[in-house]
């Protein structure tokens, strides 16, 4: 892992980072004669502009402008920059690799298509669009390698590669940076960038301006005419009737009538024209004439927010018709400027719907009370109804056309003001020190990470291990009492196993080892706990089944190394061969296969033919008889179970003081559960780092599932380096000469 990681880190390029900063202001937020302009205008935040800097659009211009297609494949230790004069890319370029072979006076281009153009310093040479003049002065590169991409994935690159990022939450300053192997690149590309981006920026701002002081001299001009009719006809009703005031003619009851009257006619056609706007509203729209109606209605020339969405619609429109000129339709930026459309005119309907609510309720608010005076309303002279309504007309016309009036105004100083909201704070210049690659850092990681895997690999194997690996894990797996822990046996009298498994655990007993040793001290402590277990149930454990989870547990050398334990203190012991699956103790106690248990079972054979007697050195107080397995059955559980093994094993019971027998793993046979149920207790034998705690813990579900009697576990092979929790049986050594001579000291 950190060769890999050195190797990536020396091939690795160093790598340039330019950057600039740009200071995004609002529109109008220095005030000034042009504020209420603001209402026309959609804000323009942070978040925008930033997208605005990494459009599609921009990216294409700097692709464009600084011939972003065409990079250096090699050599990699030079610069592209400083190789070439001229280095031009058409839209239409082939993409490929091509090849720039210098000479002394000239040089050559190679297309990928195979085509060669040559030229001599001093001009360019352009070949399937690509223009180069490869600088005369630079020795090297004598032969350099250009890849050319198309223009759209190269802007798709620099996008890519671009970082637009807002350094201060509340400040309106945007950070552009981009990294690049060559310096002088980075800093084009950042600076070429702004650059192209306050220039569409201001080139909108001014198509906006421009749309917006067309659309208004359109309604000045539309309103005038109306305002010139409404008070033409006034003056004519005023002349034909000799009206001079009828607000001091009349009444205050019968002024107020008339107002009311007039309002509930004013109202009703106002109501009338904005449902037809309403109507309007969802309809396409080709051209900014289609929406003058909405700002020339009374009840929503107040509307600031209908003016604005108004003119940019009238904005929209007029950028769309010019992008209709040389696009089609299907253009993204086309069906944008669509969608933009359809947003504003979904906008405008809302505002109808509002205005026209409104107008609904002043309307019901009028006829309640014309209601009330509806007899007086009849002696109100009609004269003063039509000049009432003549009078507010030339006021609404007068109103609108002083606000457009103004509006025009302001938007024709906006047009020829110099839009000065984005400025350049700091411009990108060539960096003088790489940013990467950081080798240190590269190398540090690196090696955290190649120790963190082989970490995870342990964790992972040790997770998916699930052998028992110490005392307290088993008695965590069993819930049973831990009876001994067995220490790892060596083979006596040399330092290489056996070659058969009988001579193996021959080699294990404790016959062959010192008396004083650990493996004897530890089955001296399960003879102990044994005879507690007994005084504890208050019945003395005669008859006890040893058996084991798995194979290979050591099940059969704790049988017969307890055999021996318990004959040694003086004790007459029976050791029984109760496995008939594969029968190993009659070649340990070397002594015939049969007769033997089976035989006995069968009635082929009496119980005084079947034991064998055990020769034991003389420090042995008791006596050790053997019982081989018999001769081969094909139904060993079937006879283990039979009421034959009952009564041998009441008759061994009243014969011995203690009787093991060794059985089957459980894993894999029911021999040792049938025996479980018939003896006095049951010994389960794990062996640690090679038991596995599923089977372990089926083994204990079984027994316990038949009622069977578990006195405890004995784990075997217990190693005092790996065992965190057992005893460390070669603290105590015992002197030579307190021995009886045949002691062996072993550590």
């Amino acid at each position: 892992m950190v060769a890999l990681t050195l190797a990536f880190t020396l091939r690795q390029r160093r790598v340039y980072e330019a950057r600039a900063t740009l200071r995004v202001e609002d529109r109008q937020s220095q005030g000034g004669p042009t504020e209420p302009l603001t209402v026309l205008q959609s804000a323009s935040t942070i978040e925008t502009e930033a997208e605005i800097l990494l459009s599609r659009a921009v990216a294409e211009e700097v692709v464009q402008s600084l011939a972003l297609q065409v990079t250096l494949a090699g050599p990699r230790e030079e610069q592209r920059g400083a190789l070439f004069r001229v280095l031009r890319a058409r839209r239409d370029a082939l993409p490929g690799r091509y090849s720039v072979r210098r000479g002394p006076t000239g040089f050559t281009v190679v297309a990928p298509d195979g085509r060669q153009a040559a030229g001599t310093y001093g001009g360019p040479v352009e070949l399937d669009g690509l223009l180069v003049e490869p600088d005369p002065v630079r020795q090297s590169g004598k032969h350099v390698e250009l890849d050319v991409v198309p223009t759209t994935d190269a802007a798709v690159g620099l996008r890519e590669g671009l970082r637009v990022t807002r350094p201060q939450a509340n400040a309106a300053i945007l950070s552009v940076s981009y990294q690049s192997s060559d310096p002088v690149l980075a800093a084009d590309v950042v600076n070429a960038v702004t650059e192209a981006y306050i220039a569409r920026r201001n080139e909108s701002q001014k198509q906006q301006a421009r749309a917006a002081v067309d659309f208004l001299q359109q309604q000045v001009q539309a309103i005038g005419t109306e305002l010139q009719s409404a008070e033409a006809a006034l003056e004519a009703f005023r002349r034909a009737n000799l009206v001079i005031d009828p607000q001091a003619q009349a009444s205050e009851q019968v002024r107020r009538l008339a107002e009311l009257r007039a309002r509930q006619q004013e109202l009703n056609g106002q109501r009338s024209q904005l449902r037809d706007l309403l109507a309007r509203a969802g309809a396409p729209a080709d051209s900014a004439e289609n929406w003058a109606d909405f700002v020339g209605a009374p009840s929503l020339i107040a509307s600031p927010a209908m003016t604005g969405i108004v003119q940019q619609l009238a904005a929209v429109e007029a950028d769309r018709a010019r992008l209709l000129t040389w696009r089609t339709p299907a253009d993204p930026d086309v069906a944008g400027a669509d969608r933009t459309i359809r947003t504003l005119g979904a906008r405008l309907s809302q505002l109808v719907e509002s205005q026209l609510s409104g107008l609904n309720d002043a309307a019901r608010a009028v006829d309640s009370a014309l209601a009330r005076f509806d007899l007086t309303l009849q002696r109100v002279p009609d004269v003063e109804l039509r000049y009432a309504r003549l009078r507010r007309q030339v006021d609404l016309d007068t109103q609108l056309y002083t606000l457009l009036q103004t509006r025009l105004k302001e938007s024709q100083i906006a047009e020829a003001m110099e839009m000065a909201n984005i400025q350049v704070v700091d411009a990108a210049t060539v960096p003088s020190r790489p940013v990467g690659p950081r080798r240190l850092t590269n190398l540090f990681f690196g090696t955290a990470g190649g120790v963190l895997l082989g970490l995870l690999v342990a964790l992972v194997r040790e997770g998916s291990d699930t052998r028992v690996r110490s005392r307290e894990e088993l008695v965590r797996l069993t819930e049973l009492p831990l009876l001994a822990s067995i220490p790892r046996i060596a083979a006596a009298n040399g330092h290489h196993k056996p070659r058969e498994l009988a001579e193996e655990i021959e080699a294990r007993l404790v016959l062959s080892h010192s008396l004083r040793g650990p493996a004897a001290e530890a089955y001296r402590a399960l003879r102990t706990k044994i005879a507690f277990a007994g005084t504890r149930r208050q019945r003395q454990l005669k008859t006890l089944v040893v058996t084991s989870a798995e194979p290979q547990d050591g099940k059969t050398t704790t049988a017969a190394n307890l055999a021996i334990t318990l004959a040694e203190p003086g004790h007459r012991t029976a050791l029984v061969a109760a496995d008939q699956r594969h029968p190993v103790l009659n070649r340990v106690m070397h002594a015939d296969r049969a007769p033997g248990l089976s035989d006995v079972l069968r009635g082929a054979a009496q119980l005084d033919d079947a034991i064998v007697r055990i020769a034991l050195p003389e420090h042995v107080g008791g006596k050790l008889d053997f019982m081989p397995p018999g001769t081969a059955v094909p139904n060993p559980a079937e006879l283990l179970g039979s009421p034959a093994m009952r009564e041998i094993l009441a008759a061994l019971s009243l014969r011995y003081d203690a009787v093991v027998l060794d059985t089957p793993p459980l894993g894999f046979v029911t021999d040792a559960a049938v025996l479980g149920a018939l003896a006095d207790g049951i010994i389960l034998v794990a062996r640690m780092g090679a038991t596995h705690a599923e089977a372990l813990q089926r083994s204990v579900e079984e027994l316990e599932g038949i009622g069977t009697r578990v006195i405890g576990t004995v784990l075997t092979d217990v190693h005092h380096a790996a065992d965190r929790y057992g005893y460390k049986y070669a603290y105590y050594r015992y002197d030579r000469d307190a021995d009886d001579g045949n002691d062996r000291q072993h550590s």
